[in-house]
């Protein structure tokens, strides 16, 4: 997950802006803020971009639990600052989905962050891992 400058190619690039209440006391965005701008602006974003309906899936009973995390910061992310977050790399498994990405600052390109998450496919009656779903399958191929 090392990266040093902008990925000229991501799948998928979804934006934010900074507001106050991202920040901590030392006027930085609150380390945890990257993971869950991954996860539910820059990967919900992407598979919508795929007509995947994560909706339609829970509807199934099918939703993904988070198995993994990995974050690494480079540098630090202040209020306004508008970020790129991508979706860089997608790895389906039988159970799971392992998706990479990074964060930079719009306006220069300045690498912020880099991550990885994994989720499992779980049935969300009996919460055991279960297939990934035939259109995720579909999608991602």
């Amino acid at each position: 997950m090392d990266k040093n400058n902008y990925n000229p190619v991501p799948l998928y690039i979804s934006q934010h802006k900074v507001r106050f209440f991202d920040t901590d006391l030392s006027a930085a965005v609150f380390f945890a803020n990257h993971i869950a701008w991954f996860d539910s602006i820059a990967i919900m974003d992407y598979l919508e971009s795929l007509e995947i309906d994560w909706k339609e899936l829970i509807k199934n009973h099918i939703d993904c639990a988070v198995a993994s995390v990995s974050f690494e910061y480079k540098t630090p992310i202040r209020l306004d600052d508008l970020i790129d977050i991508t979706v860089d790399s997608v790895k389906l498994g039988n159970k799971s989905i392992t998706l990479e990405g990074s964060l930079y600052k719009h306006k220069t390109g300045e690498l912020v962050a880099v991550g990885k998450m994994v989720y499992v496919f779980i049935n969300t009656k009996t919460r055991k891992p279960v297939e990934a779903p035939d259109i995720v399958r579909k999608k991602l191929s």
